[in-house]
């Protein structure tokens, strides 16, 4: 069971759309590589840019475990639900788009 909040109390924003949340392991190739892309899927979100917390497992190795996190650099949907984790450097950006259910792009990849 869950304290009480008081009845003054601010509420929390829930994040709506697409949560994502990506595990690195500090600034190793496969890591920046990983960030430098999903950003790059996010930037072409447009209106609806996902919301994106990254863990540096180096600096939290307790959090990493914790969420069952044992392979870096990895990309968990948090929401909508089901949870999806994508193991990687993200660099086949129609694969990460098609699984967290992303719009494509007409020119696809070509960078």
């Amino acid at each position: 069971m869950s304290p009480a909040r008081p009845a003054n109390a601010p509420r929390r924003a829930e994040p709506r759309g697409l949560v994502l949340r990506l595990y690195v392991a500090g600034r190793l190739p496969c890591s920046v590589e990983a960030e430098a892309n999903l950003g790059l899927l996010c930037a072409e979100q447009n209106g609806d840019r996902p919301t994106v917390d990254i863990v540096d497992v180096l600096l939290e190795p307790e959090r990493a475990l914790s969420d069952g996190i044992i392979v870096t650099p990895t990309l968990v949907r948090l929401a909508p639900l089901p949870a999806v984790q994508i193991l990687g450097a993200l660099s086949n950006r129609t694969l990460v788009r098609a699984t967290l259910g992303l719009a494509a792009r007409t020119n696809d990849d070509a960078l």
